[in-house]
């Protein structure tokens, strides 16, 4: 994949700060895509799916981290890097983000040489583990019982994330192999026992041992 064909989405409620990062990025010859409030963004990235988010703290109809939220909560596009444009150096807001799901976090007024860095770094690992995306498109043979996904109308994300449950991965470890951040996984966990009927704290693993883990191992 090389330069030109590499699509970064800016999404920030300024205009002129969608415009100066537009004409820094454009010269190194990326493909740059622009929205201004988070409905338009997570639009666009459904659409175009873009390789590199750069999303400021302020847009048009939300803050920057109320779209971080949404974009990794919808499996389509959870996995597109983020950089974090923040308004200030403030380690709470810094913490904030990257619980959140950023990938990186950068305050204004940045270098333009920083921002090139953190671009080219973000967009070198997505293309190592571009390769990975399957794991939000699992295979057909997934070990799971058809009635269960058919029956419950699970997600193959969903399957996915039971099939690293019988694997004996806790949260963060699932959120790190689907490259997304934990509390997305927490969000799916949460969906995948509603749907299954279940309630309680442990209840997905404790129905994942009795139901799902010795089938597993013998397919």
């Amino acid at each position: 994949m090389n330069e030109v064909s590499r699509k970064i989405l800016l999404v920030d409620g300024s205009h002129s700060f969608i415009h100066q990062v537009t004409q820094l990025l454009e010269l190194q010859d990326y493909k740059v895509l622009s929205a201004q409030s988070a409905e338009e963004g997570l639009q666009i990235c459904v659409e175009q799916l873009p390789d590199l988010i750069i999303c400021g703290a302020t847009l048009r109809d939300t803050g920057g981290h109320h779209f971080l939220m949404a974009l990794r909560d919808d499996q389509r596009v959870a996995h597109i890097p983020l950089i974090f444009i923040g308004l200030r150096e403030n380690r709470e807001d810094m913490r904030m983000a990257m619980n959140l799901g950023a990938d990186d976090y950068m305050v204004q007024p940045f270098k333009r040489q920083d921002l090139l860095s953190g671009v080219r770094a973000r967009l070198t690992r997505f293309a190592i583990f571009r390769g990975e995306r399957q794991v939000f498109e699992p295979e057909q043979d997934d070990g799971m019982p058809p009635s269960l996904q058919e029956k419950y109308h699970l997600s193959k994300t969903e399957i996915r994330i039971l099939k690293l449950i019988a694997e004996g991965k806790n949260t963060k470890e699932i959120a790190a192999e689907l490259y997304v951040s934990s509390k997305t996984i927490e969000n799916h966990r949460y969906n995948i026992a509603r749907k299954l009927g279940l309630s309680g704290r442990n209840a997905l693993t404790e129905y994942v041992i009795k139901n799902i883990i010795q089938r597993y191992r013998n397919s």
